[in-house]
């Protein structure tokens, strides 16, 4: 255990990508043509899926919920880059995965860029709610995903901005960041998952002003992940608050983790220099902050720790 000065590099480092994703999301979704068409669900194309496919670069597809009350049963492949799908309306419109054996994902962003998916309920699907791979400069935002494997799930996805999400309720992961970096989550809400957070092989993303309370397994758990920033998230009534396995050169910042049936924060033999600075862990059942091997720990408030010391 050692108790040092931030350090400056890696904050540096992190806030510099974090601007630039910042700048690259509202150029690439913000501005994205001029000469952009908007195509209305049901009234220009029944179905979503057929609004998808009848977009071109630039073009916004607005999606009513149906008049009936009734769920879209669909699932949906968004192919073309630069569109924005947005749900509109008193309720947002449901896209429900209950109607099929087989229900795959319910909305597929693979190896698209500049998509703005906003304002969906994502539901009962047997797989992914929202899924992502080799999909880089996306905004996933203001969704309501439930009750599906994993809510929301990036693979080799980099540069992009989940923000404003629910993500409830699922049996696997509320979110699951694989082999993906310089992601910006930022103000989400992970309850009640499997596990509410999962970062895997996944460096330099900003996890920021989430809560992931009342999840079975963790909080947030970083496996074989470097140089993330996690600050002022709330990890409360977890199984475990805050986990890293062989997650080296992270900074675990003003986080809440407090009644987590095992350790608030527990780091791993594996996981070594990390930085653990004004974090706050009461009344977890094991232990508030767990060690076990060299990381550095400031100005954290809690009552029990190992080794004795971490807590000031």
């Amino acid at each position: 255990m050692n108790t040092s000065k931030d350090k400056f590099s890696i904050t540096a480092l992190l806030f510099t990508f974090t601007g630039i994703l910042f700048i690259g999301v509202v150029i690439v979704v913000g501005i994205i043509l001029f000469n952009e068409k908007t195509i209305v669900v049901p009234d220009d194309e029944d179905t979503i899926q057929s609004a998808v496919d009848a977009a071109v670069p630039g073009d916004i597809i607005l999606v009513k919920p149906k008049v009936d009350g009734t769920a879209y049963e669909e699932n949906v492949e968004i192919k073309t880059d630069n569109i924005k799908l947005i749900g509109v309306g008193k309720e947002k419109p449901v896209l429900d995965g209950d109607f099929m054996t087989s229900t795959g994902r319910g909305i597929d962003l693979t190896d698209r860029s500049g998509v703005l998916l906003q304002n969906f309920i994502v539901q009962n699907f047997e797989d992914e709610g929202i899924f992502l791979d080799g999909s880089n400069r996306n905004m996933i935002k203001k969704n309501f995903v439930t009750e599906n494997v994993v809510g929301i799930n990036f693979i080799g996805s980099n540069n992009n901005m989940v923000k404003g999400n629910n993500s409830n309720e699922n049996s696997d992961q509320g979110i699951f960041l694989v082999d993906s970096n310089q992601n910006m989550v930022k103000g989400n809400t992970f309850n009640e998952n499997g596990q509410g957070i999962s970062l895997a092989s996944s460096n330099q993303n900003m996890m920021k002003s989430n809560t992931a309370n009342d999840n079975e397994s963790d909080g947030i758990f970083l496996d074989d992940s470097y140089r993330n920033i996690v600050k002022g998230n709330t990890f409360n009534e977890n199984g475990q608050g805050i986990s890293s396995a062989r997650s080296n050169q992270n900074m675990i910042k003003g986080n809440t983790a407090n009644e987590n049936e095992r350790d608030g924060i527990f780091l791993e033999a594996t996981s070594i220099n990390n930085d653990l600075f004004f974090n706050r862990a009461f009344g977890n059942g094991d232990l508030d902050i767990e060690d076990e091997d060299d990381n550095n720990f400031k100005g954290n408030k809690c009552d029990t720790s190992d080794p004795v010391g971490l807590c000031n």
